[in-house]
């Protein structure tokens, strides 16, 4: 994979001038954001080889631990949105999880109508036997870091993981457009 270089796609217009230190900086600084994106994707793919799940499936199971994490469990339609497909793709990942014993269907208590889908304890359990060790590492990278140091870096993923999000749905939305037919020659 050759390096891009992160401003070459930046509008002249918000482009600033950067001290040659600063740019080797910025390359360093995506170097070390694509391997460990690669070494991330390493990782999962160990974990759902593991578990028998396809990439699809290993997105949605994290979509719903993290919302569960966050206090508002997902809907399959809300799945679906989050996974870019349709409500009956969501409803066939779901499917799987819920037979491999990853997530199950609860109904909303709050709301009957709504039917949420919760990341099992069986599956927070295989989940924690396979990434407590990276946790435990995890802890260590960050015990090198100070609270202002940590707060930058958490600020800084905020904003690069918006962006990259950003640039997945736009990149995922061109290819779904049709291409443009080409003009009849002139005569």
């Amino acid at each position: 994979m050759t390096q891009a270089d992160p401003t070459s796609a930046r509008p002249a217009s918000s482009a600033r001038p950067r001290s040659p230190a600063r740019s080797g900086l910025r390359r360093d600084i995506v170097a070390s954001m694509q391997q460990l994106t690669t070494d991330s994707q390493r990782v999962a793919q160990a974990f759902a080889a593991e578990q028998g799940l396809g990439h699809i499936d290993l997105e949605a199971l994290l979509h719903v631990m993290q919302a569960e994490e966050r206090g508002d469990p997902v809907t399959s339609g809300r799945l679906g949105e989050l996974l870019g497909v349709t409500s009956g793709a969501a409803t066939g990942v779901i499917d799987r999880l819920e037979r491999s014993g990853h997530v199950h269907r609860g109904r909303d208590e709050a709301d009957r109508r709504r039917v949420l889908v919760r990341y099992s304890p069986g599956a927070r359990a295989v989940a924690g036997r396979f990434f407590g060790p990276l946790g435990a590492l995890t802890d260590d990278v960050m015990a090198d870091f100070g609270p202002d140091e940590l707060e930058t870096v958490r600020r800084f993923l905020d904003r690069m993981s918006g962006a990259m999000g950003d640039h997945a749905r736009r990149t995922a939305a061109g290819a779904r457009e049709p291409a443009a037919e080409a003009a009849p020659p002139a005569r």
